[in-house]
């Protein structure tokens, strides 16, 4: 792995420009999660990235790393206070590492790159999703990766601890044609059966469909299976 990446594991800190400290947690992406990423990009060999959330530049570096090690791949990465809230640390990140020639920076709202994206008719293979945790701009973040994602790629939800991003996932699973992907468990059976007992505790009397509830990581993984298909009035209770 990345020497930077352990360093800010082993140290639990980031620096600012100025060289000042940071704990970057809990904000930023836990190891496990950083490892999942980094695996799936390397073992599907996938190429074209985006995430939506980059705050810190954990997951960046993770991602990053994985094109490192294929020998190909560009990314990209949106998020608008990435100077304002973030003071940079994501990108100075990608500079220490040295992955600078392998990252494409968008400082917008992701509802306002992502279609723009689109509309240059470009594709992905993989869009992580970590943006504004509200139902409706999550939703949005999926529609709009869905135009970009070939069939075949992945998307990733973060924090499916929140009920906004399970009741997204619900959706996709009921509605459009992608598949729940099983997600090998890096921590302790203990630690994914008090993240589930929580999220079931939230609503327990709202179904999610596929168990959501009940994944033991905080991330859900979705395959595209095939483009849109459904007649103009499909629509099934989620």
């Amino acid at each position: 792995m990345n020497q930077l990446l352990e360093e800010i594991y082993s140290t639990k800190s980031v620096k600012d420009a100025q060289g000042n400290s940071i704990n970057p947690f809990p904000t930023a992406t836990p190891y496990d999660i950083g490892t999942i990423l980094n695996e799936l990009i390397q073992k599907n060999n996938l190429e074209r990235t985006l995430e939506i959330g980059m705050a810190y530049g954990l997951s960046t570096l993770f991602i990053c790393q994985a094109h490192h090690d294929k020998g190909r791949g560009i990314h990209t990465a949106i998020d608008p206070m990435q100077n304002s809230v973030w003071k940079s640390i994501g990108l100075l990140n990608v500079e220490r590492a040295g992955f600078a020639d392998k990252v494409r920076f968008l400082e917008a709202c992701s509802d306002e790159a992502l279609p723009q994206l689109v509309a240059k008719g470009e594709k992905l293979d993989f869009a992580f999703i970590d943006g504004s945790h509200h139902f409706d701009y999550t939703l949005v973040d999926f529609f709009y990766v869905d135009k970009l994602l070939e069939v075949g790629g992945y998307v990733i939800f973060d924090d499916i601890w929140m009920p906004g991003i399970r009741k997204v996932v619900s959706y996709i699973l009921r509605n459009r044609d992608y598949e729940l992907t099983k997600v090998d468990t890096k921590g302790s059976i203990w630690e994914g059966l008090m993240k589930s007992t929580k999220r079931f505790l939230q609503n327990p009397f709202e179904r999610e469909y596929g168990g959501i509830k009940f994944i033991f990581n905080n991330i859900c993984i979705l395959k595209k299976i095939s483009e849109d298909t459904r007649h103009w009035d499909y629509h099934r209770s989620f």
